[in-house]
């Protein structure tokens, strides 16, 4: 991409949100995680661009920081601005992006982050300081105002609860709500609610209202969907 096209790109977020307050809604979240153009630019590893949008933390941030500039100036004053990180995989550097972090949070740019840790309780890849958990890098940051979320492998109620109680301030449900469509209302209804584990059958999340299209993605995740003819992810299971 040419500066001018990241110029471009940057004015097409921005209508984005325009067009989504106009729709009606009350905010937007820019995914700046897993792979996407946005965590493609604050990679170090994937950036090798050599304009004001690539080298330094500054240069790679810079996308994210003048997105969110742009809809502060053309939405209207409460509307809520959120960020998706994530720490590791695709070129992610855990120092980085607790620097992006402290920003967003300490500036009081965004109403909340939302950080996609691929496994709540997980140690740091990078080895990190010893004995300090990947989630405790951003629970100890000043929020201001922001609300901090998290995502990754929280299946069971009481994994809930412990991420909760390591000081976020709202959990979020992937697999779980994937194959629990209703999981809040279950859990509500019983606090002991036991959720099911992967695989489940294409059956089950026909039931819970996945399309066919949908179906055939969850395919793709290793191990999340088996078929009532004895297949997960395309591999004949062989019982002894």
């Amino acid at each position: 991409m040419t500066t001018g096209e990241v110029e471009a790109m940057v004015e097409a977020f921005i209508r984005g949100a325009e067009r989504a307050e106009q729709a009606g809604f009350d905010g937007i979240e820019l995914h700046g995680a897993h792979g996407y153009i946005l965590a493609q630019f604050l990679s170090p590893d994937i950036n090798h661009r050599t304009d004001r949008y690539g080298g330094s933390l500054e240069n790679r941030q810079r996308l994210i920081f003048e997105i969110i500039e742009g809809i502060r100036k053309r939405c209207r004053p409460d509307f809520m601005i959120g960020v998706r990180l994530s720490p590791e995989r695709f070129g992610m550097k855990l120092d980085e992006v607790v620097q992006v972090a402290d920003k967003l949070m300490r500036e009081e740019l965004i109403e909340f982050l939302d950080m996609s840790m691929w496994d709540v309780f997980k140690m740091p890849e990078d080895g990190g300081t010893p004995g300090k958990t990947l989630l405790s890098y951003f629970t100890e940051l000043d929020r201001k105002g922001c609300r901090l979320g998290v995502a990754g492998k929280l299946r069971t109620p009481a994994e809930l609860q412990r991420a909760m109680d390591a000081g976020v301030d709202w959990v979020m449900l992937g697999r779980g709500a994937i194959i629990h469509h209703d999981y809040p209302n279950k859990l509500k209804a019983n606090p002991n609610f036991e959720p099911l584990d992967v695989p489940v059958t294409s059956d089950h999340l026909r039931a819970e209202g996945l399309g066919e299209t949908f179906i055939e993605y969850m395919k793709i995740w290793k191990g999340f969907v088996k078929d009532n003819d004895g297949f997960i992810d395309n591999e004949l299971i062989l019982n002894s």
